[in-house]
């Protein structure tokens, strides 16, 4: 009787010790499920803001004169803006050509970027963000459009053929020469970065991005 009682205490210690190892690894799995939703769900919105379809002014964002006659190459870009930053650089590597009229048109850009872009040939005006998005529902970056005399824009898209920068590199020149020589260029789809309160934090409520 004396055996079987020293061996009763150590076979309890045993499911007790198990049962904990048990809740251990219910916990261990909780914390790493919930560690991947919440990494998974940022990331996810994260990218969503990267791959989503901005809307973007079809009208003219420069106001000219009915009777004005001529090519517009008109650049939207945003500072801040990492996407806006690239086409910014490519544009004062290339410098303003001079068989048309080049314009950047930044949003709540520097003193210091207006400049820049200045020095390499572009007439530069600069908005308030919220403005153009109020007057012509305008609310992402970067795009640019080939206009034409004081019509509404032949083109008003993004510089690419798609959300990834394209083999084919820039596209406004070949837009605006292909244009200029009677064909027809879709409207690309912008991608790039929001620039309405409103849509930065519908595309990024956690303010990951912006």
């Amino acid at each position: 009787m004396s055996n079987i009682h020293t061996k009763m205490p150590l076979a309890g210690r045993g499911a007790e010790s198990t049962k904990s190892k048990r809740v251990r690894r219910s916990i261990l799995v909780s914390l790493v499920c919930l560690w991947v939703v919440s990494i998974s769900v940022p990331l996810g919105l994260f990218s969503a803001s990267h791959m989503a379809v901005l809307p973007v002014a079809e009208e003219s964002v420069i106001e000219s004169s009915e009777n004005w006659e001529g090519w517009r190459l008109v650049h939207v870009l945003a500072e801040d803006c990492p996407c806006s930053k690239s086409v910014i650089e490519y544009l004062v590597q290339r410098n303003a050509q001079q068989t048309l009229v080049e314009e950047v048109v930044l949003l709540d850009g520097s003193d210091a970027l207006v400049d820049r872009l200045r020095m390499s040939g572009f007439s530069v005006t600069v908005l308030e963000a919220e403005d153009l998005c109020e007057s012509l529902g305008s609310e992402g970056v970067p795009f640019f459009q080939v206009i034409e005399g004081g019509r509404s824009p032949r083109y008003s898209g993004a510089y690419f053929d798609s959300a990834h920068r394209a083999t084919n590199g820039f596209l406004d020149l070949k837009t605006y020469s292909r244009i200029k020589d009677g064909g027809f260029v879709l409207n690309r789809p912008v991608f790039g970065c929001a620039t309405s309160e409103r849509l930065r934090a519908l595309l990024d409520p956690f303010g990951l991005k912006y």
